[in-house]
């Protein structure tokens, strides 16, 4: 998917050329069938199709906003003083510990006001640019590239793992073809896949 195509109904502040940055997502099923991949922090599925458009949780409190609630209406995601937003790294291999589920990685085009950080930055709005399955054991440990043997069926949660890991006494649900899984996941968010070496760590 061309991501300038999600340009043109935003002011111009909004349309320079997009920021990439690292994620990993976890990846499941819901109820209706359909595939979608998740935050691994407890957020909203990442629908196909749409930008994402960051707003505040309201989950941290802010000093400025306890002692002056109208400023609430101000407070625009990213915003400097909090930690809201869409968060990528600048580095894949900062991804490892996201979570034990997450089998998803790649790389988000972000735009709109962005904030950069040593790591990392955190973005107004993203879309997926380009997404990998990758074992959710190596991703964990930090071992990419992690190229997945299958794919285990959890009720609906879709992990994948490779063939070294595929004897730990957690890998258990049913075997999926890694193939059909990651071309219906790119087909369904209408990107590419990423190639295995830019999560490949160099010598």
């Amino acid at each position: 998917m061309a991501i300038r195509a999600f340009f043109g109904s935003y002011p111009k502040e909004h349309s320079t050329e997009p920021i990439e940055g690292w994620r990993a997502w976890r990846l499941h099923r819901t109820p209706s069938g359909v595939l979608r991949i998740a935050p691994t922090t407890p957020r909203s599925d990442w629908p196909p199709g749409v930008a994402i458009h960051a707003t505040c949780s309201g989950a941290h409190e802010r000093e400025y906003m306890i002692h002056n609630p109208e400023l609430a209406k101000f407070h625009r995601s990213p915003e400097p003083g909090c930690t809201c937003g869409i968060h990528s790294m600048k580095d894949p291999r900062r991804l490892r510990r996201a979570n034990r589920s997450a089998g998803v990685v790649g790389t988000i085009a972000m735009w709109g006001r962005v904030i950069e950080h040593t790591k990392g930055w955190r973005a107004e709005f993203a879309y997926p640019a380009r997404l990998r399955l990758v074992c959710a054991w190596c991703l964990w440990r930090g071992e990419l590239p992690g190229v997945p043997e299958r794919v285990l069926d959890r009720g609906g949660d879709l992990v994948p793992v490779c063939e070294r890991h595929v004897d730990q006494p957690s890998a258990a649900g049913t075997a999926l073809e890694v193939r059909r899984v990651e071309n219906e996941m790119l087909d369904t968010y209408a990107v590419e896949l990423l190639p295995v070496e830019l999560v490949t760590p160099g010598p």
